[in-house]
């Protein structure tokens, strides 16, 4: 039987010889997360890794925390100066009631085994009023329907062998369903590009904007309603 633990588990093991969560690739997805964070906010990133997004962050904002599983790769963002503590996301977050403006999860609520519980600390911790940006990659982008249409699996994982961890997928609908459910607002949703092979070599940030639901990532800032 497959538990929050075993996943805990599989996501310390993966990642912990992981100099850096950055990655080329996923730049223009930080820059579209980023903008969406307002300016002078207390915000926390959750599996922040290394901190190559709280140095993002930090150029706009006056207070920048993470939390990160990997104790090793935790500990070069300390290094690097930056203030992240080392937790497990299926486990209460150490942080007291209503103590950020703004919450990040880059690609992590795919790997969540327990999203209500997930979902419920991140309101405990965030204040009224106050934002979660977040992204995921998007089930429903135009390749992976043009794939289903051919009985092709469209790149999901069916075991933890040679896999990124992803234990859930979403659409635009599924993901804002689960959000609602938490009372949380939708008042932004966007992508970064639509692909048009599998490496991401062939793209269009341009197509994505104007269709977000076909594209590589689901990107989604929310107000928290208390």
């Amino acid at each position: 039987m497959t538990t929050a633990k075993s996943f805990s588990n599989f996501n310390n093991q993966t990642y912990k010889n992981s100099k850096s969560y950055g990655n080329p690739s996923l730049s223009s997805r930080l820059k579209i997360m980023a903008a969406l964070v307002d300016k002078n906010q207390k915000v926390l990133d959750l599996g922040c890794g290394t901190g190559d997004f709280i140095k993002i962050l930090n150029k706009k904002n006056k207070e920048v925390e993470g939390i990160e599983i990997s104790k090793k790769v935790a500990q070069i963002g300390q290094k690097k100066g930056f203030k992240i503590k080392i937790a497990d996301l299926h486990s209460t977050f150490p942080y007291q009631k209503n103590t950020f403006n703004t919450i990040t999860a880059g690609e992590i609520i795919e790997h969540i085994y327990d999203t209500d519980f997930f979902l419920k600390e991140i309101k405990r911790i965030l204040k009224p009023n106050g934002f979660l940006v977040l992204s995921t990659p998007n089930i429903a982008t135009l390749g992976r329907r043009l794939m289903l249409l051919f009985g092709v699996n469209p790149l999901i994982e069916t075991s933890l062998d040679h896999s990124a961890g992803h234990i859930r997928y979403f659409t635009k609908i599924s993901l804002g369903d689960l959000l609602e459910k938490h009372n949380f607002k939708i008042i932004n949703f966007t992508s970064d590009s639509i692909n048009f092979d599998q490496k991401g070599r062939f793209k269009s940030q341009i197509l994505a904007k104007a269709f977000p639901t076909f594209g590589a990532r689901l990107i989604i800032k929310t107000i928290n309603l208390k």
